[in-house]
């Protein structure tokens, strides 16, 4: 079993999540494999403390320059090619597992279920500072099998978080290019998992996700329209190449995920005469109006409850 973490200028959560890491309860024995892009800050530094009082959990991979920055794909350049364990499970360094018997549970399910492609399970939305929102990622109190349609028509990260993900190591070596969404990472994976078998959902808060934390994708796009514009785009581009590589056998459901993503981005570029003039792209967008209401309702209740 292994477990892959990538770090960059998380000084202020890593302790966090390698304590996370620490206090997994398991049968087997797995190890931790953390990767610091070069990080300006203090968080070289407590890799090191913790690859050093604990050297049969972790393990490093410390670069001297950001590849990111140069384009490069990290996971598949140099934390893919190190794993050689049965499956994987991942936890970025600003966000955390708060339950010590996630891996365990995940395993067990996978070692039962071989055409399970990935597990997964609920996550708790917190603030930057760690203080929790009162929300989580999935309102499902049941658990449930989701399927490659599902995801399609799913909202990005709707139903699950990417410190959720356990999948078989034989399943990717390397990302496969035809699911690629430019800057998006979890979505396209799921996508690909479900597209091979189905996705497994806990009902079990086991995680916590770190809301627009320092240097985070999320607050990156928060702050800049043109960038949300940007990702909805790769979106789309990443579809019509699914549609292709799939040969056409979910063209219907990923007609309506373009629309929705089209519908976004006419709405992001205050483009109100195109929308009018596609019913379609007005119809998902409705239902994607109606999926983000019914979803602020649950949470608003959550939080009342929570008090």
């Amino acid at each position: 079993m292994t477990v892959f973490c990538l770090a960059y200028n998380h000084e202020n959560y890593i302790r966090t999540t390698f304590e996370g890491f620490i206090k997994q309860k398991t049968s087997f024995k797995f190890k931790v494999l953390v990767h610091d892009d070069c990080s300006t800050d203090g968080t070289r530094d407590i890799i090191r403390e913790y690859a050093e009082k604990y050297p049969d959990i972790f393990e490093t991979i410390l670069q001297e320059e950001n590849k990111y920055q140069k384009g490069i794909d990290i996971e598949d350049e140099y934390v893919f090619p190190n794993i050689d364990s049965k499956y994987v499970a991942v936890c970025e360094g600003d966000d955390y597992w708060t339950d010590p018997y996630k891996l365990q549970l995940q395993v067990d399910y996978m070692e039962k279920h071989p055409k399970c492609m990935l597990c997964v399970h609920n996550t708790n939305k917190i603030f930057e500072n760690g203080k929790s929102t009162g929300t989580i990622f999935n309102p499902s109190r049941k658990a449930r099998d989701y399927s490659m349609e599902d995801i399609i028509l799913s909202e990005p990260a709707a139903y699950f978080h990417f410190s959720s993900f356990m999948w078989r190591n034989e399943t990717m070596r390397r990302k496969n290019p035809a699911f690629d969404m430019d800057g998006i990472g979890d979505y396209p994976m799921a996508l690909y998992f479900a597209s091979i078998g189905y996705i497994h959902y806990i009902p079990r808060v086991m995680s916590s996700y770190r809301l627009n934390s320092v240097g985070s994708w999320s607050s990156m796009m928060h702050s800049d329209n043109s960038k949300k514009v940007r990702q909805h785009k790769n979106i789309i581009k990443g579809f019509r190449s699914i549609d292709k590589f799939t040969k056409h056998r979910y063209s219907y459901t990923i007609r309506k995920a373009i629309n929705r993503e089209s519908a976004k981005i006419m709405v992001l570029e205050d483009d109100y005469a195109s929308l009018v003039r596609s019913p379609r792209c007005i119809a998902a967008l409705c239902r994607t109006l109606t999926h983000k209401a019914v979803r602020k309702l649950y949470e608003i209740f959550q939080a009342v409850r929570s008090r």
